[in-house]
C-alpha cells in the first residue's frame, strides 16, 4: 500500500508542475519534438561497432501542426540532436557490435529501458536509471528481424493506482537488424500513444490523447507516394500497450514476420498469411509486403474506431486548423497516394444494379441498411439486421447505389474488396480517375462500382463517424462466390458480430447477427457446414468455438479475410484464432455424432462474454 501511494504521489506531483497540455500558439520554452520518419538510423558505425548516445528529457510534442495544441512529454534524443517521437531508429546489420549510452535528464524521475540487448532473448531485466544518471551497455546485435526498444517513465505502476490509467508510450522506437548485405527497400512505421485524464481526479472523464504514426496524427501523418507496380515492404511497430488491427484499403498484404521486443518469427513463403487486416498485440512488430497494383488514394489504419475518431484530437485542434476542422478521422491513419497507371481489376458482363437504403429507426436512434425504402422494419428483421447479405460472383460487375434516408450524412466502405479507389468509400479521401467518394448527405445517393476479384467473406460498413454509425447498425456481410456456384443457407452460415450501443460495457450491448437470442441451427452427421465469422464492432477481439456436452469440438480453419488458406494451413483447431476489428475468418465443421451442440461467439469463455447458438445434429 505504501509503494502504491508513493507511485500515485509521484505521478500527481509530476503532472501538477505544469500539466501535459499546451494550447495552440503557446510557447512552452521546451525543445520541440521532431517527428521521426525512421529513414535515418541513429549512431555512428566505426569498424563494426555502432556507438550511440541517447538522452531522455522533457519536450513539447505538437502532433498535428507546429502552431497547434501540444503535449508536455518525455522524449528520446540522440545526443546533440532534437527530441524525437518515435525514439531514434536503431538499425544495424547482423554481426554488428553495439555500444549504447543512455542518460536520464528527467529530474527526480526514474526510467527503465527495455530492449537494449542481443536477439533473440528470453526475459531480460530492464536498464534502470535514476534521475540524472547515465548507463552504458554493450552487446552483439543478434538475429535479423524487426524489433523495438522502449522506456518506462517513472517507477513500475502498482495495481489500483491512478498510474494505471496513464500511458507514456511515446518513449518507444524501432530496432531493426538486417541480414549481412542489407534488406530489400522498406519503410518503418511506429505507433506511439500518450494518454492522460484531463482532470486527474476524474479518470472517467475526458482524456488528453496523443496517437501517432511516426510522430504525427492524421490528417498530418506522412503521405506515402507510390507508382503502380511498386512492391511495398513495411515494418510496422506497435510501441503501445494497446491492440491495433491494422487494415489496408483496397489491397491484400502478406505478413512476412511477427516479432516482439526480444524475438522475431520470420515465416517461410508457404506460411505467410494473406490478409487485409492483421491485429498487432501490444509491443509487437510486423513485416508486411504488398503490391500497389491500382492508382488512387488509399488508407492504412488501425480499425479500432476509438483510435481513429476525431474525438481524440487535442482541445483547440479544430479551431486552430479550420481546413481540417471537419475531418472525420484522426490518430492512427496513414494516407497512400498511388500515381495514375494501369489497373489489375477484372470485370465481366454488364453491371448489375443494386439499391441499398440506409434507414433510421427508433428513439436512440438506430440505423440499418436494407433493400426497403420504408424504415419501418424492426431490429429483429431477418433480412435487414444487421444489413442484408449481399451475394455476388467473382468478376461480376456490380453497381450499388446507397440511398441515404437517415437524418445524418454517411459513406460506405467495401471492406476487403479490391476495387477502384474512388469507390472505396472513405468520404472526401478515396479518389481516382478524377472521382472522389463523397459524403452522402441525407436525401442524397451515390453509386459505388464494385470489383469482385476473389471469392470470399467480406463486409460493408459506414466509414463516417464510425463509433456512432457502426454501433448504430450500419454494417452488413458481403459474400463473393466462385463463378457458377450457388449459396446454400442450409450449410453456409454468416456470423456477424457488432455493437448496438456506442459504449458497449455489457453483453446486451453486443449482437450476433443483430440479435441477442439466436435461432436454432440444424445439421446432419457427415454433412459439411461452413461458418463465416466477421468482427465489425468498434472495438474488441472475439473468437468462435463449438461444444458438445461441454466439451470442445474441433473445427477446420478455411479462410482469413476472404482469402482461402493454403491446404497445409487448413488444420483442426479447438477454436478460431481471436479476430480483431475488421478481421474475418471461415471454418468448416462436419459433425460425426448426433446431439445438441452449441456455437459460442464472443470475447472469451466466460458465459457473460459471448453469445450461444444451439445446433441440433441428427443422424444421416
Amino acid at each position: 500500500v505504501f509503494a502504491a501511494g508513493l507511485c500515485c504521489l509521484w505521478t500527481l506531483q509530476a503532472m501538477a508542475q505544469t500539466g501535459p497540455y499546451f494550447p495552440p500558439g503557446h510557447v512552452s520554452g521546451l525543445p520541440r519534438v521532431q517527428p521521426n520518419d525512421n529513414t535515418t538510423p541513429a549512431g555512428r558505425l566505426e569498424e563494426g561497432t555502432l556507438r550511440l548516445s541517447l538522452e531522455v528529457s522533457r519536450a513539447d510534442w505538437r502532433l498535428e501542426t507546429d502552431d497547434g495544441p501540444g503535449l508536455r512529454v518525455a522524449a528520446v534524443s540522440e545526443e546533440g540532436g532534437p527530441p524525437m517521437i518515435p525514439a531514434p531508429l536503431i538499425r544495424v546489420e547482423a554481426g554488428t557490435h553495439l555500444r549504447v549510452t543512455i542518460t536520464n535528464r528527467l529530474v527526480d524521475v526514474p526510467i527503465a529501458v527495455f530492449g537494449l540487448h542481443s536477439r533473440p532473448a528470453g526475459e531480460v531485466a530492464p536498464l534502470e536509471l535514476a534521475g540524472g544518471e547515465s548507463r552504458t551497455v554493450s552487446f552483439e546485435a543478434g538475429e535479423p528481424g524487426t524489433y523495438l526498444y522502449w522506456i518506462r517513465e517513472g517507477p513500475e505502476p502498482e495495481p489500483e493506482t491512478i498510474a494505471d490509467f496513464v500511458e507514456r508510450e511515446q518513449l518507444a522506437g524501432a530496432f531493426v537488424i538486417d541480414p549481412v548485405g542489407g534488406s530489400p527497400p522498406d519503410r518503418i512505421l511506429v505507433m506511439n500513444i500518450f494518454s492522460d485524464p484531463e482532470d486527474r481526479a476524474d479518470p472517467d472523464g475526458d482524456w488528453l490523447e496523443g496517437l501517432a504514426i511516426n510522430g504525427r496524427s492524421w490528417p498530418f501523418t506522412e503521405r506515402i507516394s507510390l507508382e503502380v507496380g511498386n512492391e511495398v515492404r513495411w515494418r510496422v511497430v506497435n510501441g503501445s500497450e494497446r491492440n491495433h488491427p491494422m487494415h489496408l484499403h483496397g489491397f491484400f498484404y502478406s505478413v512476412l514476420s511477427r516479432g516482439t521486443t526480444t524475438r522475431d518469427t520470420i515465416y517461410s513463403p508457404q506460411d505467410q498469411s494473406l490478409v487485409v487486416t492483421e491485429t498487432m498485440l501490444p509491443r509487437t512488430t510486423m513485416l508486411m509486403e504488398w503490391t500497389a497494383s491500382r492508382s488512387g488514394r488509399w488508407l492504412f489504419h488501425c480499425h479500432l474506431s476509438f483510435h481513429v475518431t476525431p474525438d481524440i484530437r487535442l482541445p483547440g485542434a479544430r479551431e486552430s486548423d479550420p481546413e481540417h476542422a471537419h475531418s472525420h478521422m484522426a490518430g492512427l491513419v496513414l494516407g497512400i497516394e498511388v500515381a495514375p497507371g494501369p489497373t489489375d481489376l477484372i470485370r465481366r458482363g454488364e453491371p448489375v444494379a443494386v439499391d441499398l437504403f440506409a434507414n433510421e429507426y427508433g428513439d436512440r436512434p438506430g440505423y440499418r441498411y436494407g433493400f426497403a425504402r420504408d424504415p419501418g422494419f424492426t431490429p429483429d428483421s431477418v433480412t435487414d439486421v444487421p444489413g442484408p447479405l449481399l451475394l455476388f460472383h467473382q468478376y461480376q460487375t456490380v453497381d450499388v447505389t446507397i440511398h441515404n434516408r437517415m437524418s445524418i450524412p454517411t459513406g460506405v466502405h467495401w471492406h476487403g474488396l479490391e476495387l477502384d479507389a474512388w469507390a472505396d468509400g472513405v468520404p472526401g479521401w478515396s479518389a481516382s480517375e478524377g472521382r472522389v467518394s463523397p459524403v452522402i448527405d441525407p436525401g442524397d445517393s451515390f453509386t459505388y462500382r464494385l470489383a469482385l476479384m476473389r471469392p470470399g467473406t467480406f463486409v460493408y460498413h459506414s466509414h463516417l463517424n464510425d463509433v456512432d454509425q457502426l454501433a448504430g447498425g450500419l454494417y452488413g456481410p458481403l459474400l463473393v462466390l466462385p463463378a457458377g456456384e450457388s449459396f446454400d443457407p442450409r450449410t453456409d452460415h454468416v456470423v456477424t458480430w457488432g455493437w448496438n450501443h456506442p459504449d458497449a460495457t455489457r453483453l446486451e450491448h453486443v449482437e450476433m447477427n443483430g440479435r441477442q437470442r439466436q435461432p436454432d441451427g440444424y445439421a446432419r452427421v457427415g454433412e459439411e457446414h461452413r461458418f463465416r465469422v466477421i468482427n465489425i464492432s468498434p472495438a474488441g477481439r472475439i473468437s468462435a468455438w463449438l461444444t458438445l456436452d461441454g466439451e470442445t469440438v474441433p473445427v477446420t480453419l478455411h479462410a482469413k479475410d476472404g482469402a482461402d488458406l493454403p491446404p497445409h494451413q487448413r488444420v483442426a483447431v479447438d477454436q478460431l484464432p481471436r479476430l480483431g476489428v475488421g478481421e474475418a475468418a471461415d471454418f468448416t465443421w462436419t459433425p460425426t455424432t448426433p446431439g445438441t451442440y452449441e456455437l459460442h461467439v464472443g470475447f472469451g469463455p466466460d458465459p457473460r462474454a459471448h453469445h450461444v447458438q444451439r445446433w441440433v445434429v441428427e443422424a444421416p
